[in-house]
């Protein structure tokens, strides 16, 4: 990681991966394939990619380093397995740009969880920004302007795929003296793991139909969306700011709702996107205000 991510062009590095996130829903809608089967390519694909680009960069994973942390890196690697099951799924029965700005509940979800899990404290700015969040989800689920009528399922697993990521952040905090490519080999076998599991109890195999074009796009995911994008994202983490890049990371939200407009025509109605800006406003303005703190403060 240290030949292709550098302090120089960290911060560009970050901005490619966010945006290839960005387009993970995008490339969804046009994959004719069970959310889980998707999911199941992606991790499997990724995993091996992942491991091969290891293997080509003269790298080496650290088993000590991993023995050490096992017990947190499994548990966080269920969860982002389980993230990447529930998102998927809301991909395929809500509007996708519902379901980004339903899984960027994440930073609030965390900021509301730091006190218990990591015993730290949260100032009432931010608290109140993450209680804000959650009205927020209140109005892009519909239920103010559709009452009950809405896809409660999709809803839901859209809410299940944020808390899943907020458990894995919070796991990825507890882990110590580990490496980035160690940490991430390890937790994209377990997520890919878990899904294969969860896909061979639940699919019948034997029913699918498989399209190059779905094959490809699946392929796309593991080694682009995956493998490549997670190396770009912590190779650049290790030599940033937390706060910028955070600040960053609202690329992906931003991009992936933008091309489910512009492309798929999708419109959450009026409510829906002041529910969707008091979402991403409301952990964006924390981040900023950091970030405005420690630059007066240098």
């Amino acid at each position: 990681m240290r030949d292709i991510v550098n302090p120089k062009n960290a911060r560009l590095l970050m901005v490619v991966a966010m945006s290839i996130f960005g387009t993970i829903g995008l490339t969804t809608y046009y994959i004719d394939l069970p959310s889980s089967i998707i999911v199941a390519g992606r991790g499997i694909v990724g995993t091996a990619f992942l491991l091969l680009l290891i293997v080509l960069m003269g790298s080496r994973l650290s088993k000590e380093d991993i023995l050490g942390n096992m017990f947190t890196l499994v548990c966080s690697g269920i969860c982002l397995g389980l993230n990447w099951l529930f998102l998927f799924e809301a991909y395929k029965t809500i509007e996708i740009s519902e379901a980004i700005v339903l899984n960027y509940l994440t930073p609030a979800l965390t900021i509301l969880m730091t006190p218990v899990f990591l015993k730290q404290n949260v100032s009432f700015l931010k608290l109140g920004c993450a209680l804000l969040a959650l009205f927020g989800l209140i109005l892009v689920s519909g239920i103010v302007e559709n009452g009950m009528d809405v896809d409660l399922y999709g809803l839901l697993c859209g809410v299940l795929a944020a808390v899943f990521y907020t458990a894995m952040i919070l796991l990825n905090k507890k882990l110590k003296s580990i490496g980035s490519y160690d940490r991430t080999s390890v937790q994209l076998f377990v997520a890919a793991v878990v899904v294969v599991i969860y896909s061979l109890l639940s699919v019948d195999l034997s029913s699918l139909e498989f399209d190059m074009m779905s094959i490809g796009l699946v392929v796309m995911l593991g080694i682009v969306h995956t493998a490549i994008a997670f190396t770009l994202y912590f190779g650049s983490l290790a030599y940033m700011d937390a706060p910028d890049a955070a600040l960053l990371g609202y690329i992906e939200p931003v991009l992936g709702v933008l091309l489910s407009v512009i492309i798929l025509h999708e419109d959450l109605g009026m409510v829906g996107w002041i529910g969707a800006a008091i979402i991403l406003g409301s952990t964006f303005v924390p981040e900023a205000l950091e970030i405005a703190r420690n630059r007066r403060k240098g």
